[in-house]
């Protein structure tokens, strides 16, 4: 890390970004390891209710996330960002004291509404006044915190569904609607204007940003892999191996590991472009590699299944590193100037889509045994490839050619 990188990195307003991101990140790991049993013991939802309140919350997120960014630029991320924590706060308070299908469904849809749109404004605000390299840099130390975050705020949702009592989860949302509201209040310290504003014109500047709206594609496919990693190998494990049951606790801790271990280091230098494409591409290599070594589970039984599944959540983790590394240092070098906010809640919304998406289709694929495997080994090495075309940036293809012009 350079120098400057570091300052920037240890800066009072970055600290106080850094505290925000974990703060954040430890009252949704304990909300996101606990929704589903919170909604099914304490709410006492049936199973097609839960779905559609989940459902109904992710796209919700969805319709959010511009309209914060938007908002934000007219107002200043410090104000955004303290009035959005308010609000969730008041989003898990009233979610942890539901009692029917409609409360759960009305509290959800706010937290939803809610939910892509902070992130970026954490990273924008962070990053708003840092080049691309120390940019890179900083968002990995961001996520690295974030990662570290969700899986220790899923301790105490393991300890309130070991009690089962719904007391304890409804206590444990309570705790989560807390940490939001420290949220709020850390954020009063951040510069007035921690980003600059994106104008009127914003919406129709990333629509003509082509190869953007390409790298934003790129990325929401690309992160299927992490939600073949965190659904369809669980899924494996337990209908289709005889690996022990706790093969699924230790997929997550070793990728969690994993990111919170390498995240910062494999994310260097890859706001130059020609890095950012190949640790895309290899990324995408190494993601499909993983799913064509998680049907091997079939060639043998007990320890030999548990090899098979820890190698290939190895190779699925480290796939998705470099993909995320890869796509946020070629995606910062295309956005402009003063643009950060609503360009990162447009490359969100990729993820975003996922999230929608993905769950279906992956829990379908797992059905079809070695086939569904090696379709998404030959998706992500092909999504590997292609990553290669992704074009410079207009202003840099400019300089070059006027270099060779003055050459000449």
């Amino acid at each position: 890390m350079t120098d400057s990188g570091a300052r920037q990195a240890a800066s009072a307003p970055a600290r106080r970004f850094y505290a925000v991101g974990l703060c954040d990140a430890l009252g949704l790991g304990m909300y996101l390891s606990l929704s589903v049993m919170f909604l099914h013991q304490a709410a006492d939802l049936t199973n097609q209710q839960i779905g559609i309140v989940l459902g109904t919350s992710g796209v919700a997120s969805l319709l959010g996330a511009m309209p914060i960014a938007r908002a934000s630029e007219r107002i200043g991320i410090r104000a955004a960002l303290g009035a959005l924590f308010v609000i969730r706060c008041a989003a898990f308070l009233a979610l942890s004291a539901v009692s029917s299908f409609g409360q759960a469904l009305g509290a959800a849809a706010v937290a939803g509404l809610l939910s892509r749109g902070i992130g970026p404004l954490i990273e924008s605000g962070l990053i708003s006044r840092v080049g691309d390299a120390q940019a890179v840099d900083t968002l990995a130390r961001l996520r690295t915190l974030r990662n570290a975050g969700m899986a220790a705020g899923a301790l105490p949702a393991g300890a309130a569904i070991t009690a089962g009592e719904p007391w304890v989860y409804r206590a444990v949302l309570v705790a989560s609607a807390a940490l939001f509201l420290c949220c709020a209040a850390i954020c009063r310290g951040f510069p007035a204007s921690a980003a600059a504003p994106g104008g009127r014109n914003e919406r129709a500047r990333i629509l003509g940003n082509r190869p953007f709206l390409g790298i934003t594609a790129l990325y929401g496919a690309f992160t299927l892999s992490a939600l073949l990693l965190g659904i369809g190998v669980p899924l494996w494990i337990v209908q289709r191996t005889q690996a022990p049951s706790w093969s699924v606790t230790l997929v997550q801790l070793l990728n969690t590991v994993i990111v919170v271990v390498l995240q910062v280091r494999l994310s260097r230098g890859s706001e130059r472009l020609a890095r950012a494409r190949g640790l895309m591409c290899v990324g995408g290599l190494l993601a499909g590699l993983g799913a064509l070594v998680v049907p091997l589970t079939v060639l043998g039984a007990g320890r030999l299944d548990l090899v098979v599944v820890v190698a290939a959540a190895v190779l699925l983790s480290l796939g998705e590193l470099l993909i995320t590394a890869g796509t946020t240092g070629a995606a910062l070098s295309h956005i402009p100037a003063g643009q950060k906010t609503s360009h990162l809640a447009a490359l969100n919304l990729g993820f975003a889509v996922t999230t929608v998406v993905g769950p279906p289709l992956i829990s379908t694929t797992v059905d079809w045994d070695w086939a569904g495997w090696a379709g998404w080994a030959v998706f992500f090495s092909v999504l590997g490839l292609l990553a290669l075309r992704v074009p410079e940036p207009q202003t840099r293809v400019r300089q070059r050619e006027q270099v060779t012009a003055a050459a000449v």
